[in-house]
């Protein structure tokens, strides 16, 4: 099967908080995404869950990264979370 073209590429930074914060809502149509943790401080990742400190998936502070690629990818909402709260995740969605 062969894999659909990109279209269109969305950039976003979004205000990660205290509290579990929506940083990319569900998208059936997506192709990639990316996170990149462009903060100091420790930023966790939950796909399809509310983010908890110290669980799911490590974005270590200046330029942790997460990409979500391929044929099984997770099309669902990603949360996040941080100590402080005010920390920007930066955003790259393709659709």
């Amino acid at each position: 099967m062969p894999i659909a073209a990109i279209t269109t590429v969305t950039h976003t930074a979004v205000t990660v908080g205290a509290a579990t914060t929506v940083a990319k809502a569900a998208n059936a149509d997506r192709k990639w995404l990316l996170m990149v943790n462009d903060s100091d401080e420790t930023i966790f990742v939950k796909l399809g869950a509310a983010a908890v400190a110290d669980e799911g998936i490590r974005l270590n502070a200046a330029g942790g990264s997460l990409e979500l690629v391929g044929g099984s990818l997770y099309v669902g909402a990603v949360n996040a979370i941080c100590a402080s709260g005010g920390k920007v995740l930066l955003v790259t969605e393709a659709v």
